[in-house]
């Protein structure tokens, strides 16, 4: 039985189309949230992100720090490989403001939030969003802004890690 042409490029573009979708998927999944390796010790790590992000021109802390661990304890949840948890809230107003004028329902992912924990082996991380990519995602007036703070969260990694 022969396939028509026509049919088989349309069968072939149609799964090229479904694996590429498939491989977007998965790659978003795996790149959206990024856990960071730290140098120092957890008590170091979290001092180092209470120091640079009021540091750093337009950043604050607009809650405080939330002790995740002791939450999750309290209630006999905390996993068993994870001594402890602290999660931080950062946010830029200025850059907030833009985003939120131009995408009010952004304000589901605001402000920005990282965890620093620390495992049963000692390993300590920061985890965070993949602003870039969201920001490439998102594009225009968004993606512009979000740019700059995923630039922003660079930096402060830098210093917190190292």
């Amino acid at each position: 039985m022969n396939i028509p042409i026509a049919a088989a490029i349309i069968i072939g573009f149609a799964l090229g189309l479904i694996t590429a979708v498939v491989a977007g998927v998965a790659t978003m999944r795996s790149s959206m949230i990024v856990p960071e390796l730290s140098s120092k010790s957890f008590d170091a790590t979290c001092a180092a992100i209470e120091e640079v992000v009021p540091g750093t021109e337009g950043w604050s802390f607009p809650m405080e720090s939330l002790d995740m661990s002791a939450k999750l304890a309290a209630k006999n949840s905390l996993p068993e490989n994870v001594m402890k948890i602290r999660l931080y809230f950062m946010c830029n107003p200025a850059v907030a403001k833009t985003v939120l004028g131009a995408n009010p329902k952004l304000s589901a992912i605001m402000p920005c939030s990282w965890s620093v924990y620390e495992l049963a082996d000692g390993s300590v991380w920061v985890s965070h969003m993949n602003i870039g990519m969201m920001a490439k995602m998102m594009g225009g007036v968004v993606g512009e802004s979000m740019g700059g703070v995923a630039k922003d969260d660079e930096r402060f990694l830098q210093q917190v890690l190292h």
